[in-house]
C-alpha cells in the first residue's frame, strides 16, 4: 500500500477503538448526580456522539438545574477520578484488534494517527492507557472536548486545523455526529457500525466510506485507498 498523500487518521474512541460496556457511564452519572442532588441516568444510545461536556450540560439542563462551564469541568474532574476503578470493575474491550491495526498504521510513513473524541482529555487518556494504546498517539495529536471546545464540531474543527494544505484528514467514527462534524470541517469520514448505531443508521448520513461491524485491517485499508483515489 502506497500513498502519494500525507494522511491524518482522526480516530474516535468509544464505539470505534474500544467498547466501554457502560463502565464510563457509571462514574459519569454519579458525578452529575452528586452535583445536581438528584439521581440521573445516561441514555447511551441517544447521547452517542455527544461530548462529555454536552452530556453533562444536557443532563443538568433537562432537570432545569443551572450551571456554569466551570461546574461542568469540576463534574468531569470527579468523573475521571472515579473512572479507573469503574474500568477495572466492569472491564472494557478493544474493538476489531485495534491495537494491531494501529501498530501497522503507525509504521506507514505517510500515515499519522490522531484522536478526535468527545471525551475530555483526562478521561481519554485514562481509557487509552487502560487498554494499552495510548502510546500510538502523541499528546499533541489528542483532540478532546474542553471548556473552549465543548461540542464535537469544535473538537473536529480543531483537529482539522492540524491538517496542512498538502495533507488529507480522515475521521473514523461510529456515530452520525462523527459523520456530520467531519463533513462540516470538510474532512473525509469512514463510518464504523461497531458502536451504538447500525450500518443503516450511519449510511443515511452519507459517510465517504462505511465498513462492516466486525471490520478487519484489510477493510480499513481498502476504504483509505478509495479516499486516496479521490485525491489523484
Amino acid at each position: 500500500m502506497k500513498s502519494l498523500v500525507k494522511t491524518k487518521l482522526i480516530w474516535d474512541i468509544d464505539g470505534t477503538l474500544l467498547k466501554t460496556n457502560g463502565a464510563a457511564a457509571i462514574p459519569f452519572a454519579k458525578a452529575v448526580s452528586d452535583f445536581a442532588g438528584v439521581n440521573v441516568e445516561i441514555d447511551r444510545k441517544n447521547l452517542s456522539g455527544f461530548t462529555d461536556y454536552e452530556i453533562a450540560m444536557h443532563l443538568l439542563s433537562s432537570r432545569n438545574i443551572s450551571f456554569e462551564m466551570r461546574d461542568i469541568s469540576e463534574i468531569l474532574g470527579q468523573y475521571v477520578k472515579n473512572l479507573p476503578n469503574s474500568l477495572e470493575s466492569v472491564g472494557i474491550d478493544l474493538l476489531n484488534n485495534a491495537d494491531k491495526t494501529l501498530e501497522k498504521l503507525l509504521n506507514m510513513p505517510t500515515i499519522e494517527l490522531l484522536i478526535g473524541t468527545g471525551n475530555c482529555l483526562s478521561g481519554a487518556k485514562v481509557k487509552l492507557e487502560y487498554v494499552g494504546i495510548k502510546n500510538f498517539f502523541s499528546d499533541e495529536n489528542l483532540f478532546c472536548s474542553s471548556e473552549s471546545h465543548w461540542n464535537r464540531d469544535l473538537v473536529i474543527g480543531k483537529a482539522k486545523s492540524s491538517v496542512a494544505a498538502n495533507e488529507i484528514g480522515i475521521v473514523i467514527g461510529d456515530s452520525p455526529r462523527d459523520i456530520i462534524s467531519a463533513r462540516n470541517s470538510l474532512l473525509y469520514v469512514i463510518a464504523v457500525p461497531s458502536g451504538a448505531h447500525t450500518h443503516a443508521e450511519l449510511e443515511i448520513h452519507r459517510p465517504t466510506e462505511i465498513l462492516n461491524k466486525n471490520w478487519q485491517y484489510s477493510d480499513l485499508i481498502i476504504a483509505i485507498e478509495k479516499i486516496w483515489a479521490l485525491e489523484i
